[in-house]
């Protein structure tokens, strides 16, 4: 999924049954990590508004939450 602005890419990235979010800017490569969640929360696919300001996780797990995660406004 790309932020606004198109220079960066967000993706799932850590071991299998534990990823967090990282945002990867396609000009210069650097990662830089969005989340830090605990070893518990394995999430399987997610989604990002237009603007960039919120995701939304779908988490592995037989009884999971809808998590909302917002970026705050530079």
């Amino acid at each position: 999924m790309f932020l606004p602005g198109g220079r960066e890419f967000v993706i799932l990235r850590g071991e299998i049954g534990h990823k967090d979010l990282w945002a990867i800017d396609l000009t210069s490569g650097a990662a830089r990590q969005l989340t830090r969640f605990s070893r518990e929360f394995n999430v399987r696919d997610f989604d990002i508004s237009a603007d960039g300001r919120e995701a939304v996780l779908e988490q592995i797990h037989e009884t999971a939450d809808v998590v909302l995660i917002q970026r705050p406004r530079r």
